[in-house]
């Protein structure tokens, strides 16, 4: 495709533009990046890259693709990135009608493929709603892409969904027992059975395969800063900013090969220049240490849960505030719904992320003043993100949480870095 200087291109816009000030921030997007898509366009558009690995991942990935997408309107997006082995020729003879086949010419890496697809399509690239993206080296299972569009449907909020995998990091690796195709497939089968109580909130998610809504994809797809590590976690830190929540879907497993393309130098190098990268743009956010969670924290205090109206937590230097999430989802996992979060921290560079968490206070204040901004507050879990051994006054710091404990509530930290997990509970 290309233009010609002087030419007059005419626009025919279709869909509805015309009551879009009337609508919520969320609607506004969604009505904007759908405007122009064309007719009927599908619900989900399913984006597959592959390049080479013909026989030994992408006709696996691709069948299980067509045998287990049921009962959602998709189409497929299929980018033959330079392969030498024939993948041009099987995408041709994929039996599926709505697919469209691009065929770059020469591999220079998933994004430039990416790209210049992209391109050449012009604005009718992404057509669907929401926009899967199934890597070549993933399988997908039974109901994987009817799960993850109901959770995604469940909140207009919602703009990134992931599933488990078997091969993943960031807490969202499952194990189950199989030892052959078939047999994976038949395990993930009685595994993938959509349960809102098994979806989480997260800081961060990795995407082996992802759910995006196509208005946030449209608006923004990649900081090209970053080459390959890292660049997930740019994507979460920009659509949560944007008011949008991050799920992983514990309801649904999708097979992830192990490996990678990168040699382990190749990897360890970028993933430096990634971090780096990356606390630069966040100033000073590090995408490693602020954004962990310590499951520990929450096996260890929520052993046991009292039966309450409402669950208020409270984060005390929590950095970005994967705790609270943590926290939260445990408490909704086994039916408490009411759950708010506040959040206490001296460091200001944390302050914007935790309000994407809280639904209450997020105070950043040195620790001289904890006592008079928390003062007449109470909650029912109190969480020390930071080893009580930091603190000038360790003593001093228990007592304060004490005082901000309601009777029967519990707080929760590490005396040091690496030491034991305490929890404290509050009897009168």
């Amino acid at each position: 495709m290309g233009f010609r200087y002087g030419e007059v291109v005419e626009v025919r816009p279709e869909g509805e533009y015309s009551e879009i000030r009337k609508k919520d921030a969320f609607a506004r997007r969604e009505i904007a990046a759908n405007f122009c898509v064309g007719k009927n366009p599908p619900l989900v558009t399913i984006y597959f890259q592959a390049y080479n690995h013909l026989e030994d991942q992408t006709k696996t990935a691709i069948h299980a693709i067509l045998q287990y997408t049921q009962n959602v309107d998709y189409e497929l997006i299929l980018i033959d990135n330079g392969s030498t082995d024939g993948t041009l020729d099987f995408f041709r003879s994929i039996p599926y009608e709505k697919k469209r086949i691009f065929h770059v010419t020469e591999n220079r890496g998933a994004l430039a493929g990416y790209i210049a697809a992209k391109n050449a399509a012009g604005g009718e690239f992404i057509r669907g709603r929401y926009v899967a993206a199934v890597p070549s080296d993933v399988i997908v299972t039974k109901n994987w892409l009817k799960n993850l569009v109901t959770c995604m449907e469940s909140d207009p909020r919602i703009g990134l969904v992931v599933p488990v995998a078997n091969y993943t990091s960031n807490h969202q690796q499952v194990s189950l027992s199989f030892s052959n195709y078939e047999e994976m497939q038949e395990a993930a089968a009685a595994y993938n059975i959509s349960n809102p109580r098994k979806w989480e909130e997260c800081l961060r998610v990795i995407p082996t395969t992802s759910l995006f809504r196509a208005s946030l994809r449209k608006w923004y797809e990649f900081d090209y800063a970053f080459y390959y590590n890292f660049s997930d976690d740019d994507l979460s830190f920009t659509y949560r900013r944007l008011g949008y929540r991050l799920m992983i879907c514990r309801d649904t497993f999708v097979y992830h090969a192990e490996g990678s393309t990168m040699t382990g130098e190749e990897s360890q190098s970028d993933m430096q220049a990634g971090r780096e990268i990356f606390r630069r743009k966040y100033f000073g956010i590090d995408p490693w240490t602020d954004t962990r969670l310590d499951a520990a924290l929450r096996d260890r205090c929520l052993s046991f849960v009292p039966m309450r109206e409402e669950h208020r937590i409270l984060g005390i230097d929590i950095r970005c505030g994967a705790d609270l999430l943590h926290f939260k989802n445990g408490l909704r996992g086994v039916g408490f719904d009411q759950v708010r979060l506040s959040a206490l921290v001296q460091d200001a560079r944390y302050w914007q992320d935790l309000q994407t968490v809280c639904d209450e206070e997020v105070f950043c204040q040195p620790q001289c003043a904890f006592a008079e901004t928390l003062r007449g507050r109470t909650y029912d879990y109190i969480i020390l993100g930071e080893p009580l051994s930091d603190y000038e006054d360790p003593q001093a710091m228990l007592e304060l949480m004490r005082n901000h404990l309601s009777v029967g509530g519990r707080m929760t930290g590490r005396v040091e870095k690496e030491g034991e997990v305490f929890v404290l509970e509050r009897n009168a």
